[in-house]
């Protein structure tokens, strides 16, 4: 088999370690004896077009960046007729998707992974028109991944997510919302809900007590009902940090199929992105549509065929 690659890297991901780890990469890539072709992202949606246009002429694309860029090349990807092997080398500043599949923080060993390892495949998200790897979500502290500035980032690593948070701690808006989850509806106002395919979300590990697989078509969802005064704020608290998610105002699902109707317009985010402005969402999951590198000891945890 041809070993063509495309890679692509966001430059200005995290603290711009890329800048020192580039020839590192493009060499450990090299030894494995692949042709490698190299673009750097210059703006947003970049990635998604060159992979889109360029992608079916290569047996892998992998890209480095954050998990915006990775959603980028992952929709990108589920745009081609016939999807080639993806592998992803962490350089963002929370890297969600990659902690789920075990991908090395280190760039070198994440590169090194990619000729060695394993093919998971992994379920994807579909939101509307869009795509998402590991989460979409609204509410309370979800539009604070794209509305921190990358310079706050890259200076604060994850403490810049919690300084814009409290920024905006007082504006967070409750929305009236019916949600179907197969014959199931329920109607209630919520400030928060999370639908993801990941056992963490900004670094939160909400599920680590639950048995969560990557592969296995279904979403875990997350819905937090508008608290009417702080005993209930604590429960909540609580609930979460616990991970027992039994407070009243909590809403767990686990499902394939998700649609949400608001009485108002609600924004979006997808993996940490500016996910849209609307009043209706269809989320649907993408059973085991990308084919992406992980180590094969994560198998085990994330779940895999091979």
């Amino acid at each position: 088999m041809d070993k063509k690659m495309l890679f692509i890297y966001n430059p200005m991901a995290g603290k711009e370690q890329i800048r020192n780890n580039l020839s590192d990469i493009i060499q450990v890539f090299c030894n494995a004896g692949f042709e490698i072709t190299i673009f750097a992202t210059q703006s947003t949606g970049d990635a998604t077009r060159i992979v889109e246009k360029q992608g079916m002429d290569y047996n892998y694309v992998v890209c480095s960046g954050g998990d915006g860029t990775m959603n980028e090349v992952a929709t990108g990807l589920m745009r081609l007729e016939k999807c080639p092997v993806c592998g992803y080398i962490p350089a963002g500043t929370v890297n969600d998707f990659a902690s789920s599949l075990k991908i090395p923080r280190i760039m070198k060993d994440a590169a090194e992974l990619i000729t060695y390892g394993g093919i998971f495949e992994c379920d994807m998200g579909k939101f509307n028109d869009k795509n998402f790897t590991y989460v979409a979500g609204f509410g309370a502290f979800t539009e604070v991944s794209y509305q921190t500035p990358q310079e706050w980032k890259n200076a604060l690593g994850k403490a810049a997510y919690f300084v814009e948070a409290l920024k905006h701690i007082a504006d967070i808006k409750p929305h009236h919302m019916v949600i179907k989850s197969g014959d199931v509806i329920y109607e209630d106002t919520f400030i928060l809900g999370l639908i993801s395919n990941s056992v963490s979300v900004a670094g939160f590990k909400a599920y680590s007590k639950k048995n969560i697989k990557m592969d296995d078509g279904k979403f875990e969802a997350i819905f937090i009902r508008n608290p009417k005064n702080p005993i209930e704020i604590q429960q909540v608290l609580n609930s979460l940090l616990s991970k027992q998610l039994d407070a009243p105002q909590i809403l767990y699902l686990s499902s394939r199929h998700i649609s949400i109707e608001s009485d108002d317009d609600v924004q979006w985010t997808l993996d940490g992105e500016d996910g849209g402005i609307c009043s209706y969402a269809e989320i649907e999951i993408l059973e085991q549509a990308l084919p992406i590198i992980c180590d094969r000891c994560a198998y085990a945890e994330v779940s895999c065929k091979y």
